[in-house]
């Protein structure tokens, strides 16, 4: 069913916004806990986690027995599928829910384009500079560094060449070669994606773009690599995170451009910004919050300062205690600049496990469901993106102002039941 003009703000009273807004009208998603986005948002509102048994084993210190790891794996959907084609089958699953979420239809698909972030390539190097490496003579080590940088080359080749088409062609979405952006990054790149695709939308290059990322953890070389690096929780390391998978896209529109096919305006989105911290994970240097506090400062006008009207944070803590000791020292700094330090705060991780280039695109869905349903209880939302490498990330979710409930009265921003 068409659900693309249930609530079109060319039918209900509200404020006068510029052309150029970028309102948010669909989202996808496919998680461990959802094979949709409703579903996924609800059961994660609801406390709901879904555990697996993993393939790699440990050993209990206490009881000396082998006890497998446990992570949040969408099985329904990858169980029998690795890397490209384990990313294709998330990415079909939350496409093919936002093309049905959002009511689009072929008229509307001449100046619509696709900005995907997909993992990064971080994570691995890590753990091949953590090797044997380093024992080998230096002109060995160079051969081999060249060796794996023309095989990363030709490995991102081939996925640019193929996913895209192929994902584009599940869906019966035909888009140009030009309109579909690859990005490639954890957690806190989205906030660039982001960027890059409201310049699109406002520079009239597009109308409507398609942003969203996927990730899983569980990936077996992905979840060997985060293992090896002590990234994983395990019974004998209290900290640390539960690998996850997902992909979640949501589907941004100029005002003007949602007006004229009758959208439903779900939320807004505001201000987006990114910058990089001077170490990573593994650099050996202090994180002290300075990145991730320049973000938001940068990313919250002043008339929000002033009514205090960000109510809740959606952010990426996953169970690393470094993660945790810089967000702690980025709340010291928002104190000290009297933002945000003591608003309500959900962890995507906390139900879908660690999600890596998923994670922001999920925490919009999060976000949007929250204000549609209602129990977002603030009229604005900042999404703040932790990252293992280097960039930090953060921007405003808005609730419509055209938001009606199921009796069809407008009802005002944050203030539904």
């Amino acid at each position: 069913m068409n659900t693309g003009s249930l609530s079109s703000p060319t039918r209900a009273p509200g404020p006068t916004l510029p052309g150029d807004t970028i309102a948010i009208t669909g989202l996808g998603m496919v998680s461990a806990i959802g094979s949709d986005v409703v579903t996924s948002c609800a059961s994660a509102r609801a406390g709901i986690t879904r555990w697996r048994e993993l393939d790699i084993q440990v050993t209990d210190a206490d009881t000396l027995e082998a006890v497998p790891l446990k992570g949040h794996e969408a099985s329904s959907t990858t169980f029998g599928f690795e890397g490209f084609a384990r990313w294709l089958r998330l990415g079909d699953a939350a496409l093919r829910d936002l093309l049905a979420h959002s009511g689009l239809h072929p008229p509307a698909f001449a100046r619509i384009g696709i900005h995907l972030q997909l993992p990064g390539t971080w994570l691995e190097e890590i753990h091949f500079q953590g090797s044997l490496l380093d024992r080998l003579p230096e002109a060995e080590r160079e051969r081999i560094r060249r060796d794996r940088e023309t095989e990363r080359t030709e490995k991102r080749e081939e996925l640019t060449r193929r996913f895209l088409p192929e994902l584009l062609a599940m869906n019966h979405l035909p888009l140009a070669p030009r309109a579909r952006v690859y990005s490639f990054g954890g957690a806190a790149t989205f906030s660039q994606v982001l960027a890059q695709a409201v310049e699109a939308l406002r520079s009239r290059a597009l109308d409507r773009c398609i942003v969203g990322g996927i990730d899983s953890w569980v990936d077996e070389e992905t979840l060997t690599q985060s293992f090896e690096l002590g990234l994983l929780r395990t019974p004998d390391r209290p900290v640390g995170r539960f690998p996850g998978e997902a992909a979640a896209f949501v589907l941004l529109e100029r005002l003007d451009a949602a007006r004229a096919r009758g959208a439903r305006i779900e939320a807004m989105l505001g201000p987006v910004a990114s910058t990089l911290e001077t170490g990573h994970r593994f650099s050996g240097r202090p994180l002290t919050g300075a990145a991730l506090f320049q973000a938001i400062n940068a990313c919250i006008p002043a008339e929000v300062r002033q009514r205090q009207e960000v109510g809740l944070t959606i952010l990426n803590l996953n169970g690393d205690e470094p993660r945790a000791r810089e967000y702690g020292y980025t709340l010291v700094r928002l104190q000290e600049a009297g933002l945000l330090a003591s608003s309500r705060r959900w962890y995507a991780p906390e139900h879908f496990g660690e999600l890596g280039a998923a994670t922001g695109a999920v925490s919009m869905c999060m976000g949007v469901r929250g204000f549609m349903r209602g129990y977002a209880r603030s009229p604005t939302i900042l999404v703040s993106l932790l990252d293992d490498d280097r960039p930090r990330g953060a921007f405003l979710l808005r609730d419509s102002p055209w938001r009606q409930d199921t009796s069809g009265v407008t009802s005002l921003p944050g203030r539904h039941s």
